[in-house]
């Protein structure tokens, strides 16, 4: 019975780190989705920054290499985290625009759930690559 117990215990953990970088996954991609779609232009983007050019005020993506979290801000305010604390993400950002009449840019995202011990039940990790166009420029 306790090898059951712990089979099952083992398999929720699992299930809940999995969920946990999936919802992470989801909530960022869904952010930087509608903010590039709605966005104007492109202010400035390297690697680790993105700022986007809005009708109000501009809003700056940055990944932070030392904390392994993606920030959102807008405008002047403070910026807010967009992954929780149980995920690391690593990611970066590309221009993928064709001339001056396509702006696109390149997403790329890894989410790890956090495992200081190196336990294989809290083992999860995914990796997302996507592009989205600017059209709020029309």
């Amino acid at each position: 019975i306790t090898y059951l117990i712990l089979d099952i215990l083992g398999g929720q953990t699992r299930s809940y780190a999995k969920q946990e970088v999936s919802q992470n996954l989801r909530f960022i991609s869904d952010n930087l989705i509608k903010d590039i779609k709605s966005a104007q232009d492109i202010g400035s983007l390297s690697t680790d920054i993105l700022v986007l050019i809005m009708p109000g005020d501009d809003i700056t993506y940055s990944f932070n290499s030392v904390n392994k979290k993606i920030t959102r801000q807008l405008g002047s305010a403070e910026p807010i985290d967009l992954n929780t604390d149980q995920v690391e993400v690593i990611g970066g950002f590309s221009d993928l625009s064709y001339l001056t009449r396509v702006k696109n840019v390149g997403v790329s995202l890894k989410i790890n759930y956090k495992n200081p011990s190196n336990l294989p039940d809290y083992n999860a990790s995914t990796t997302a690559s996507f592009a989205v166009e600017l059209r709020g420029r029309r």
